[in-house]
């Protein structure tokens, strides 16, 4: 169940999508515990789905949401069970922004509406990699149905074409890109509480930039789908 919100309506003519680039990209798996400790860390901000159609006025969603979502999400983890992707999917592509000011609603439909950004959020994505054998190798956001659920990938874009100037910007901490600071403050978070991830393959250690909460190492060699690939994490 979504909240309502008051977002400013826009249309697609008058409001063209924002145009960003040069991605920094973050991939993690950390506790439920962890998670609301991040939450914590980032201080005060926002949750929205910009990846779905919503009822018009709504698609806010609360912390305590959010949260009720990713804490069954690990449960199944821990149990050795794969999360029912229809059910975290949608909160796991969300946003995070300081303010409700850089985003706007395009009406879809009678009572039906997309949330759009105008500046730089901090863009939420569901995040699967995978394991080849035909080059021993792991990869970032690879989803099939042999594919390892690994938490989410932050991203946040380093340039901004400003839509009126068409000057291509740096995105740095000012006004001007508020969620630049939410950005850095995740961050300095992941790199404090979690590790990169070893993965023993066969008699070989595999080291991995895909991160690890640490308080996930209790219970991780229980994943269904690393089980499935016999794979094991290593630390």
């Amino acid at each position: 169940m979504t909240q309502s919100t008051s977002l400013r309506i826009a249309s697609i003519e008058s409001e063209p999508p924002m145009e960003v680039s040069k991605w920094l990209k973050l991939q993690a798996l950390v506790d439920f515990q962890e998670m609301i400790s991040l939450f914590d860390a980032l201080g005060s901000f926002e949750i929205y789905l910009t990846g779905t159609v919503t009822k018009s006025g709504e698609g806010g969603v609360s912390r305590e949401e959010f949260l009720e979502v990713y804490q069954n999400y690990i449960a199944s983890l821990m149990k050795g069970e794969v999360p029912e992707d229809s059910i975290y999917r949608p909160y796991f592509n969300a946003i995070f922004t300081v303010s409700s000011d850089l985003l706007y609603a395009i009406p879809v439909s009678q009572g039906r509406q997309l949330i759009r950004t105008s500046k730089p959020v901090v863009q939420l994505q569901s995040h699967s990699m995978d394991y080849s054998l035909l080059d021993e190798k792991f990869r970032p956001m690879v989803f099939g149905v042999d594919s390892i659920s690994w938490g989410i990938q932050f991203s946040y874009p380093q340039l901004f074409l400003d839509p009126k100037t068409k000057e291509i910007l740096q995105i740095s901490e000012n006004e001007m890109f508020p969620n630049t600071k939410l950005f850095r403050q995740l961050q300095k978070w992941l790199r404090k509480e979690t590790i990169p991830t070893s993965f023993q393959v066969e008699n070989e250690k595999i080291n991995v930039p895909m991160r690890l909460g640490k308080k996930c190492l209790g219970w991780i060699n229980k994943h269904p789908q690393l089980l499935k690939k016999h794979l094991v994490v290593r630390i």
